[in-house]
């Protein structure tokens, strides 16, 4: 069961009126022209390992239905503080998770979107979402992030980061990326300790 506990409007109006918001999170990452075979669903692997994985979405002006092959490496996830986003609420600790994308297709996507389909496998069972964080300028140290209208071509490379919520007193397991919601396949999955 998936479970969000703030709507994305909600964090954004929280981030607008902390001053926060997308940086340009990709001025770091190298596209690597290696092979891209897709990683088998369901596979688990440790922070800083890539995936190859099918992604199937809106492209980055609304078009349906874009069909490329992304690399996705978790890099590290950050706790983070309740207070960090105004208005968020003290019961609830926002996780940072910070990742590469590399686009191996021809489509282009928006990052954004990407970000999107992370969610995070809490200590409770229960599977949070990532929350729909619209930039309104400024920065947001702690999960920096690419524009909200930016757009990843072919052989491009982008650093990101996505702000997923948990409940107080649930840690997080592992977090999880899945590149076709029309797809019954597992997603791939990063493992986290309980240092993360």
């Amino acid at each position: 069961m998936r479970r969000g506990l703030a709507t994305g409007l909600f964090l954004a109006a929280a981030l607008a009126l902390a001053g926060c918001g997308g940086g340009d999170g990709g001025a770091e990452a190298k596209f690597d022209a290696g092979p891209a075979n897709v990683t088998k669903p369901g596979t688990s692997l440790a922070l800083g390992e890539r995936a190859f994985v099918g992604y199937a979405g809106l492209g980055p002006n609304n078009e349906p239905t874009i069909r490329t092959t992304l690399g996705v490496t978790v890099e590290k996830v950050d706790e983070g503080k309740s207070s960090d986003i105004e208005g968020l609420g003290e019961s609830t600790v926002p996780y940072y998770v910070h990742a590469e994308y590399e686009n191996h297709g021809g489509a282009a996507v928006a990052p954004s979107v990407i970000s999107g389909r992370f969610t995070i496998l809490g200590s409770d069972g229960e599977e949070y979402d990532s929350e729909g964080v619209i930039s309104i300028g400024g920065e947001f140290e702690q999960c920096p992030s690419v524009e909200s209208d930016a757009t990843l071509a072919g052989e491009q490379a982008v650093a990101d980061c996505a702000v997923v919520t948990l409940k107080e007193g649930v840690s997080p397991k592992e977090v999880r990326f899945q590149g076709d919601y029309a797809s019954n396949a597992k997603p791939v999955a990063w493992k986290l300790d309980s240092e993360s």
